[in-house]
C-alpha cells in the first residue's frame, strides 16, 4: 500500500537541511501587501532581513489556499498513494488543521488521509512528522503512528522569550498600552505551548538575563534524564551564543543544537526570540537528524 507523509510548512523541515521525503503544505506570508510562499521565495533568513531593513508593515501569516491542498491530494490520487498522513501545527494557532481536513473530506472514497493536528510547530512539529515516516516505513497503521506521536508530543517541554516585543505589539499579540509598561520595564515573556496547543504567556520578568535563567532553571529536572535538548532561534546570532554559554555554564552541557523556528513564527514574535525545548523522557528517532 502506497502512503505519503505530508506536513506543513511551519516545520521548518525545508530550513534544516535533512534529507526525507516528506511533502509540504505551504502557508503564505504577506508583507507589506505581497504574498510570498513559505520556503518558496521566503524563508527565515530572508524574512529576517526584511523585518530589520524594511521599513514594513506587521507581517501578516495565512494557510494555504483550500484548492492548492485539493490540487495536491488530486496529485497523489493519481500517482498510486492509498493513505496519505499529515501532520499539521496546531490547530489553535492556525486554520491550516481545518481547511486541510476539510479538503481531505472530499477524498473519503478515494484515500485514507488521516490528519494529525501536532499542538505544536517548528522544530517539534518537525521532528513529529519524521517520526511518522520512519513508523510508515515499519507499516505502522496510521492510527497507531498517531498514538506514537501523541506519547512523543506529550512528553515536548517549550519556554522561549522575545527580547524585543515591537513585532508582538505591532502584529497585535500585544496591546500597546501593555507593550508600553513592558518597554518601560524591561519586561520579557516567556512563552509556552499549552497541552491543547496554544501559546500562552506563563511569567513577565525584568531583564533578558533573568528571563534566560528562568528558561534554564524550567528544565533542570529532565536534564537529569534521559532527553534529547535543543535551543530555539529566531537567528539572532549575538542573542544565541549569550543564552548558549549562560546555558553551558550553568548546565556543564556542551553541544546543545541551535535550531530555528519557522518563518511563519517569526512572523509573529519578531526575529528577537531565543528558547530551550526538550522530549524529556524518550528520545525521538529524529533526535540523530539534529544532533
Amino acid at each position: 500500500m502506497r502512503r505519503k507523509i505530508i506536513s506543513t510548512s511551519t516545520s521548518s523541515l525545508y530550513d534544516l537541511h535533512i534529507n526525507h521525503n516528506i511533502e509540504l503544505i505551504r502557508l503564505r506570508l504577506y508583507i507589506n501587501n505581497v504574498e510570498f510562499t513559505d520556503g518558496i521565495n521566503i524563508n527565515a533568513k530572508r524574512l529576517r532581513n526584511l523585518m530589520s531593513n524594511l521599513d514594513s508593515s506587521a507581517v501578516h501569516t495565512a494557510p494555504a489556499p483550500r484548492q492548492e491542498v485539493i490540487d495536491l491530494f488530486n496529485k497523489l490520487y493519481n500517482q498510486g498513494y492509498e493513505e496519505v498522513f499529515i501532520t499539521t501545527l496546531s490547530s489553535k494557532m492556525s486554520q491550516s488543521h481545518d481547511i486541510i481536513k476539510n479538503a481531505a473530506a472530499e477524498f473519503q472514497d478515494k484515500m485514507d488521509i488521516y490528519v494529525y493536528d501536532c499542538k505544536e510547530l517548528n522544530v517539534c512539529e518537525s521532528i513529529l512528522a519524521l517520526e511518522a515516516a520512519q513508523l510508515s516505513t515499519h507499516e505502522y497503521s496510521m492510527p497507531k503512528i498517531a498514538r506514537r506521536l501523541d506519547e512523543l508530543r506529550q512528553q515536548h517541554k517549550m519556554l522561549f522569550t522575545v527580547n524585543d516585543l515591537s513585532y508582538l505589539i505591532k502584529n497585535k499579540k500585544l496591546s500597546s498600552t501593555a507593550g508600553f509598561f513592558a518597554n518601560i520595564f524591561n519586561i520579557k515573556p516567556i512563552l509556552e505551548v499549552t497541552d491543547d496547543g496554544q501559546i500562552v504567556t506563563v511569567q513577565k520578568i525584568r531583564t533578558l538575563d533573568k528571563s534566560l535563567d528562568y528558561i534554564i532553571k524550567g528544565f533542570a529536572n529532565c536534564l537529569q534524564n534521559n532527553c534529547f535538548l535543543y535551543a530555539l532561534s529566531a537567528g539572532q546570532t549575538e542573542l544565541d551564543n549569550y543564552f548558549i554559554s549562560r546555558l553551558k555554564k550553568q548546565t556543564k552541557l556542551n553541544n546543545i543544537p541551535i535550531l530555528p523556528v519557522s518563518a511563519i513564527s517569526l512572523a509573529n514574535h519578531g526575529p528577537s526570540g531565543v528558547g530551550l525545548c526538550a522530549f524529556t523522557k524518550e528520545i525521538p528517532h529524529a533526535a540523530q537528524y539534529y544532533r
